[in-house]
Formats: C-alpha cells, structure tokens, sequence
C-alpha cells in the first residue's frame, strides 16, 4: 500500500506526469489554490490523499506495482 505522500513527491509526480498545477487541480477536482497547498509545505500545507497520489504515480508511469495500458494496447500485444 502507498503512503500519503510528501508534496515534494507530490510535485515530482506531477512534473513527470506532464501535469501544469491547473491540469493536476482541474483533473483532481481540486481549485488551483488547493492543489498548490498539496504541494507546499508548511502551514498551509493540505496533503494529498494516499489513492490519489496512487492514481497520480499510474498517470505519470511511476507507480511501484501497476502500469496504465490504453484500451486495445493489451490486444494487440497478445496477438
């Protein structure tokens, strides 16, 4: 299981993930400035949930145990 993670993981992901700040917050669910709280630290830091980060790691191909496959991409690789 993954931890909550740190928002200087949080940041990494989403750089690697390809995500500005605005697209992480838009594609979460989250205002711009919420997002931005999940990636500071400090008082106003607001982390981010531990299956959300897991969902971020599998857009940015980083995660530990799983990768995302396109519809159609595992046909393909069977055939």
């Amino acid at each position: 299981m993954i931890e909550k993670p740190t928002p200087e993981q949080v940041r990494d992901a989403r750089i690697k993930a390809g995500f500005t700040q605005q697209e992480a917050a838009d594609r979460f669910g989250f205002t711009l400035s919420a997002w931005q709280a999940k990636e500071t630290t400090g008082k106003t830091s607001r982390g981010l949930a531990a299956g959300s980060y897991e969902l971020l790691l599998l857009l940015a191909d980083e995660h530990p145990e799983y990768q995302l496959v396109k519809r159609g991409e595992i046909l393909n690789k069977n055939n």
